[in-house]
């Protein structure tokens, strides 16, 4: 389990200034989704730059355990997106207290946050990713059971908040093409990391995008996936 590992590293390298901060900060997050909580600030990058670990070998254990952070989200956790407290303050503050519907939620995780703080909001996902890397779903709060374009159709809202859609298919071009039918007007946010890891191409290409200051101030890059929130038109 990760988190024995980074608590053996903790103790080894408690001095170490470069490493110390990293290691926390993943075992701190850890620690906290074992308890259903968010961490409380984004997390720095956890990798080690060549230079530094030419400078101190013992690192490169390290840098590889922490390589597989996001896999361990995913694989013990069905986390592919971190949020962190502060920036679902940030996003709470930029809804301020209108309708929202989250689709492809996968476990939850941010409309629990959100619900957390009194926000009115519907986490929909069909649970098509079940199997996958994690086997079974194990949503933190309430889900409707539901494709996002089914959602779409479904239930009034003023926010659309979509995280992380997959690669490989175009479900995410539908529920654009369904917005932009009903002539929408509220905020489209999308989480991902553009003509990379997320998505698909072709929702890239035809995405009028908008990158959020407002909504990236606190929400920053942990390893080598860049991705960003967007407001999508």
């Amino acid at each position: 389990m990760m988190i024995s590992e980074l608590t053996g590293y903790a103790t080894k390298f408690q001095n170490h200034t470069i490493a110390y901060p990293k290691i926390m900060a993943a075992l701190s997050a850890l620690q906290a989704l074992k308890k259903k909580q968010l961490p409380l600030m984004p997390l720095p990058s956890l990798a080690f730059s060549e230079s530094q670990i030419l400078k101190d070998l013992r690192l490169m254990p390290v840098d590889d355990l922490l390589s597989e952070f996001r896999q361990t989200l995913i694989t013990d956790f069905g986390i592919w997106h971190l949020p962190n407290q502060r920036w679902i303050i940030d996003l709470h503050h930029f809804i301020a207290g209108r309708r929202v519907l989250e689709i492809m939620c996968g476990n939850a995780i941010m409309t629990y946050a959100l619900r957390a703080m009194g926000d009115n909001i519907i986490a929909t996902d069909n649970f098509a990713w079940q199997g996958q890397d994690i086997q079974t779903p194990k949503p933190w709060t309430q889900v409707t059971q539901m494709s996002g374009l089914t959602a779409i159709n479904s239930f009034p809202f003023d926010v659309v908040i979509m995280s992380w859609a997959p690669d490989t298919d175009t479900s995410d071009v539908t529920i654009l093409s369904a917005l932009r039918d009903k002539q929408f007007t509220g905020d489209f946010i999308v989480i991902g990391e553009k003509n990379q890891a997320t998505n698909s191409k072709k929702f890239w290409q035809i995405a009028d995008l908008t990158i959020s200051k407002t909504l990236n101030q606190h929400h920053q890059q942990f390893d080598f996936i860049h991705d960003q929130v967007f407001i999508v038109k």
